[in-house]
């Protein structure tokens, strides 16, 4: 019931993501809708409650499993769009960056317990653009 919940609470997997760029601007839409989501909806609540349970659970984390594939698709899309426009640098890590922007909102929020506002939204994506772009794409 919990599982079913979630899955029937969550943004739905199959909105397009933002890849006209710049970068900046593709992570803010999305982590945007991450933090909407977390702060302001049902899912939000649920999320905690199948997060937790997917430590021993194999249909919670099969759950989680198949809903982390689908974002971290849509981060692949934005980055690859990124990296097509010429924006990132040669040497970004960009699997370790599109789990930063999708790992740290879920622990800041669920397990540090701190806010996801609209600053810390615009700082953690100005640290990721920092790491992943070039000096003149930074800005």
């Amino acid at each position: 019931m919990r599982n079913d919940a979630f899955l029937r609470a969550a943004t739905s997997p199959n909105f397009a993501p933002r890849t006209n760029g710049p970068l900046r601007t593709d992570l803010t839409w999305m982590m945007g809708k991450l933090r909407t989501a977390l702060n302001e909806t049902a899912w939000g609540q649920i999320a905690p409650q199948v997060v937790a349970a997917a430590a021993t659970d194999d249909q919670a984390r099969a759950v989680i499993e198949g809903f982390m594939k689908d974002r971290i698709a849509g981060m692949e899309e934005v980055f690859a769009a990124a990296r097509d426009r010429g924006e990132l640098r040669d040497d970004a890590p960009v699997r370790q960056l599109i789990e930063m922007a999708i790992a740290v909102p879920y622990f800041r929020r669920l397990i540090a317990g701190l806010p996801l506002d609209q600053e810390w939204l615009r700082n953690h994506v100005d640290l990721i653009c920092r790491l992943a772009t070039t000096p003149s794409e930074r800005d």
